[in-house]
């Protein structure tokens, strides 16, 4: 009831013109796309060690979370996602266009699709949010690396999660659970890959073990 309670509330209630565009662009990944490569090319070309391990850590934390547990809870779960099931939702999102980030300064297309009748039971992957857990796991990253670069990067991601039910893709609790996943193995996989080369690492490559015994969060 309360779930419903806010996601009618953010969805429907709390809503401009002003939104409606910041929203259907933070939340749109294919328009950041490019943007994303750019960064990632150049921390793998001109960073220095510590960053290229920050990016096989983000790269090894992110399939772990999208590819295996986000996807499978979403099929064992199944939930159906608002704009499936609840008459009125605004469905917020950028105008089609190739490539995508040509659109981010044009104004939005605003939608209500029409639901199944109420009992038709829907095979829906909305739990957990997919969005909040990617950006997630990538923000604790980046903290655990990078502490100032860590708190922006979780503002961003806050309202990519906000977004996702803003735009009426998702429930609030398959963004706060989606945050927890990320959160959690964005931790754990850093962790686990600080411990493996303090204790292989001089195997693989010894002089620079020697240099960097540890990630040094």
């Amino acid at each position: 009831m309360f779930e419903h309670f806010f996601q009618h509330w953010i969805n429907r209630k709390m809503t401009s013109p002003l939104m409606d565009h910041f929203m259907a662009g933070i939340t749109n990944f294919s328009a950041w796309r490019p943007l994303i490569f750019l960064a990632v090319f150049l921390g793998l070309l001109f960073g220095n060690v510590r960053i290229r391990f920050m990016l096989l850590i983000l790269a090894l934390a992110l399939g772990m979370t999208d590819g295996v547990i986000v996807h499978t809870i979403k099929h064992l779960v199944g939930r159906a996602r608002p704009l499936q099931v609840e008459p009125g939702v605004r469905v917020v999102s950028l105008v089609p266009s190739s490539p995508q980030i040509a659109t981010l300064f044009v104004h939005p297309q605003i939608s209500f699709p029409q639901v199944p009748p109420l009992g038709t039971k829907i095979q829906g992957v909305s739990f957990p949010s997919s969005h909040a857990a990617n950006i997630f796991v990538i923000a604790t990253v980046l903290f655990l690396f990078y502490r100032r670069l860590g708190i922006g990067a979780f503002v961003i991601a806050f309202l990519v999660g906000y977004s996702r039910i803003y735009t009426g893709a998702h429930w609030p609790v398959d963004v706060i659970v989606g945050a927890c996943i990320g959160i959690s193995n964005g931790i754990f996989m850093t962790c686990l890959m600080n411990q493996i080369w303090r204790k292989w690492g001089e195997y693989f490559a010894p002089k620079l073990a020697k240099q960097y015994p540890d990630f040094d969060l």
